[in-house]
Formats: C-alpha cells, structure tokens, sequence
C-alpha cells in the first residue's frame, strides 16, 4: 500500500540568539537542531506513534507537517504531493485533509468563540459558505459523543474530557485523511483517557482515518498504534511495528524505556533498566552515537562514529541505529493485549467506566 504522508530526511533548526549577537560573540552557529533527519511513512487508516522523552523533537515534527514551522531541509509527501517549499496559499487544499489536536485541548480554542463558532471556523477559512453552522456543529458533536446544547458553550465551561472531544470534533470537520494528534490524553483523567482513545479508535475503524499519535505513554502506544517510532535528540533510533518492538527491542534506549513503562499487575516482576546521566543538550550534541553517554552496552566506537541504519533480516521494515543492537530476547513482561476497551460499547455516550 502506498504511502499517504511520507516524510524523507527532514532537518528543523531553532536559531538561539540574534544576529548581532552572533557577530558580537563570535558564534558561527547560532541554531540548534531540533530535528535531524528524520524519516517515516503512515500508510491510509493507520496508525503511527511518535515516542520519546521530553524535548525529543516530536512536537516539532507535527509542526512541521502541518505548515506551522519551517523545514531547512528534506520532504515531506502528502499523498504524492511535496509540502517543503510550497507557499501557504498552494498548501491550502492540502490542509484540508490533515488536520492537528494540539496538546492543550482548553488553551487550542479560543475562548470568545462558542463551540459551534470553534466547530465551524475550518468552514469559512475553506470558503464552504454552504454549509448550516447549526446543523454541522450539531452533526460534528454526535460523532463524539455530545449533545448539540453544547454548541451554546464556551470553552471554559466545559471539562478536560469535554474540551478533547470538541477538539476531536473540529478535527473531524472537513473529513481529513490523516489526524495529528499531539498527547491526546494529556492531563486527562485514566476513565476519560479511555473514553477519548475507544473514540479515536472508533472513528478510525468507520472513517478510515490515519492517526499520527504523539506521546511519551507508552500504554497508549500500545493500544493505539500499528507502527512506533522511538526519538532521541531529534532523531529516530528505531521504527517498526508495535508489537515487534515491544516484543523485540533493538535499541538499548528502546530497551529502557519499555522497561519502566508501568504494568498493572502488582506481581509482575520486570527487569528496571535505569538510564544514567541526564539528556545531553541539543546545543552540545555527543559526537558518534549521541546515546552513547548513556548506554550501558557503549564500547569506543560508539563515541566516534555515528551507526548507520540496520534492519532485521527477518523484518525489513523493524530499522535501528545502533552498532551493538539487543541481540537476546527481551524479558520484559510485555504480553500482547487488545485495544483499550474502558467504555462499554452497549452503554450510552459519556457514560464513564473505570479500568
């Protein structure tokens, strides 16, 4: 299957101090990267994550998908069509069919709109002037489980769970082919977490939607996606299926992570890997592998020289950067499970069920 977003070595840098100050200072350099080379492809109806810490450029990315930060270099493909170098008014019909849930659900609408306005903004931005307000905000808000009164609402009248849904509404409202969705379940309670991903999980399997998912939860990677991309300083160190690279993790960064993502079974006994040291910064990158200052596997090249990508000879598309990759089996409690099922699907919608 082809693919509908294809991102090919992207490369996003931040500038850290003027120009003058530059000169002043005598700084060559006065950027960052924040994205270096990146590249991964999501398929029609499926689902990718974006996984790693804090600061590892996954927002950036979405930002840079969307049109809303620049890209110094690399493409980015929607459905055959290169994005990089277009100007906003030719990225217009583009962006029709993709669309962002930023991570602040309250803070992403603005609050002297009510949520039929919010709802039916993407409409007049787009010149669908033929559309009822009344009836799309209404339509848009069945989908996601509210009742139509809430379009008299502002967004501070409304919850965290409430706000999301209405987020995942406006999203919906020109039909795209493919979501971003920044933390969706960020500062959530866990019962409305589970209402919020059964719905994105709903909405794809009827629409056929692609989700671009970005967090650092690793049970919400689990539940959620087919294919997972693991960043560290900007830069993707493993991709493959879900299920194979928690089964079977390259990377040792990969190996840390899952190894302290939370198991909900007060018996299980998991292997803690701790990861020593702290983040480097982006401004003093490691030179060589830029995990190496924290690896406990790092031998002397790994200092030296950056690790070119490999894949499993069984798995083409399970790729890796690492010049001593996990060989052994993880043994990491990691049994495969079904997708999150908190809400039951027979009762009504917004009625909350705990885990």
């Amino acid at each position: 299957m082809s693919a509908l977003l294809s991102v090919q070595d992207l490369r996003v840098r931040f500038r850290t101090m003027g120009s003058l100050k530059a000169l002043t200072t005598g700084t060559a350099d006065p950027f960052i990267d924040a994205v270096c080379g990146v590249s991964f492809e999501i398929r029609k109806g499926e689902t990718l994550a974006l996984v790693g810490e804090s600061g590892s450029g996954k927002s950036t990315i979405a930002r840079t998908i969307i049109g809303l930060q620049p890209a110094i270099s690399g493409s980015i493909r929607f459905d055959g069509q290169e994005l990089v170098g277009l100007k906003a008014a030719e990225r217009k019909s583009y962006l029709r069919r993709m669309t962002m849930m930023f991570q602040d659900s309250v803070g992403s609408l603005s609050p002297r709109l009510k949520v039929q306005s919010l709802l039916t903004e993407p409409f007049r931005i787009h010149g669908m002037s033929n559309r009822h307000p009344g009836a799309e905000a209404e339509r848009l808000l069945r989908m996601v489980g509210l009742p139509a009164e809430f379009g008299r609402r502002y967004p501070h009248q409304l919850s965290g769970g409430q706000a999301r849904r209405v987020g995942v509404a406006r999203a919906l409202a020109l039909n795209p082919d493919l979501i971003i969705a920044d933390e969706p379940t960020a500062g959530l309670d866990v019962s409305v977490q589970g209402e919020v991903l059964n719905l994105l999980a709903r909405l794809q399997d009827e629409l056929g939607i692609a989700i671009l998912i970005i967090t650092h939860n690793l049970n919400v990677v689990r539940h959620m996606a087919d294919r997972m991309a693991i960043m560290y300083l900007g830069r993707v160190v493993e991709i493959g299926s879900t299920e194979r690279i928690f089964d079977h993790p390259r990377h040792p960064y990969t190996q840390a992570l899952l190894s302290a993502n939370p198991v909900p079974d007060p018996d299980a006994v998991l292997n803690r890997i701790e990861i020593k040291g702290e983040v480097p910064s982006m401004l003093r990158r490691p030179t060589g592998c830029e995990f190496h200052t924290r690896c406990q596997y790092a031998q002397e090249i790994c200092s030296r020289v950056f690790p070119q990508p490999a894949a499993n000879s069984d798995d083409a598309e399970h790729r890796f950067k690492c010049h001593f990759p996990i060989t052994c089996e993880s043994e990491l409690v990691l049994e495969a499970r079904p997708r999150i099922k908190w809400i039951d699907e027979g009762m009504e919608p917004g009625t909350l069920m705990s885990p």
